[in-house]
């Protein structure tokens, strides 16, 4: 004896209906929810403005002098690498390259074959 499909559509339409209206009463939720924290939001705009305002400005002063620090230290580097390296060498792998393979500094590199 085969089944009432008739009756097997029925109680799954009834069942996908029953998911549907709670979906829509959990989305009706969400809604007004997010209604509510927008008004708050709103409410506080100006408050959280003014503070954001002043957490900008105390930003840009700490990388403005993070820049000026950062600057500094490299200024500092390169005078000591200078120093260390020989200052008229203009071009700090040469003088590496010529450490490296014997040759005395000012030498240029000759190549025998």
């Amino acid at each position: 004896m085969k089944p009432n499909t008739g009756e097997v559509y029925r109680v799954a339409f009834d069942s996908a209906n029953s998911e549907l209206k709670d979906i829509v009463g959990a989305f009706e939720d969400l809604r007004a929810r997010k209604e509510r924290i927008e008004k708050v939001v709103m409410a506080l705009k100006p408050l959280l403005g003014a503070e954001e305002a002043a957490a900008a400005a105390a930003a840009m002063q700490s990388a403005s002098e993070a820049a000026d620090h950062a600057s500094q230290s490299l200024d500092e580097a390169n005078y000591q690498y200078q120093t260390a390296n020989g200052a008229g060498s203009g071009d700090p792998f040469a003088s590496r390259l010529n450490s490296a393979l014997g040759h005395g500094v000012g030498r240029k590199f000759n190549r025998q074959f």
